[in-house]
């Protein structure tokens, strides 16, 4: 369980947005650092309580909360995209440079040929960190912040 103390529902939104619509950033990264693989591996969060004087518009709040975490998935999305696209690039750079490597070998001075073969191997090498670790990454980020898309509001009143 998360808990969240408030003084007002304005408190939850973007002061700056006139819609009150967007979540306010201090809340959305407060949210966020519950959703972190060491934290995530302690406990799972199935719950919010907002804790307030004031009365909540959970609907609203929720809808605001899943926008924010649907606007941070599409963005790793893109980098997800764009980093397969380097990928390909780099594979297809490496193995052309790679391949032009082996056909100087046998027409031209070494010297070039270790220099080509070397930019092929580097290109490769990117293209495979770019795979393997940042998409790998990237993924792993989308999946800790999922479960905050659908988690349980529950709004706890304080009377003073």
């Amino acid at each position: 369980m998360i808990q969240l103390q408030i003084d007002s529902e304005s408190d939850l939104y973007n002061p700056y947005d006139p819609s009150r619509k967007r979540i306010d950033e201090g809340v959305y990264q407060y949210l966020k650092s519950y959703f972190t693989p060491l934290e995530a591996s302690r406990q799972t969060h199935d719950t919010l309580q907002i804790i307030t004087n004031s009365a909540i518009d959970t609907e609203k709040f929720q809808s605001a909360l899943q926008d924010a975490v649907d606007g941070d998935i599409a963005e790793l999305d893109r980098q997800i995209a764009m980093n397969h696209r380097r990928f390909l690039w780099e594979t297809i750079v490496g193995v052309l440079l790679s391949a032009i490597g082996v056909v100087l070998a046998i027409v031209l001075d070494k010297v070039l040929l270790a220099i080509i073969s070397f930019l092929g191997s580097t290109c490769l090498g990117d293209a495979v960190k770019i795979e393997v670790s940042a998409n790998h990454d990237l993924k792993g980020q989308k999946e800790l912040i999922r479960p905050l898309k659908s988690i349980r509001l529950e709004v706890i009143r304080r009377y003073a």
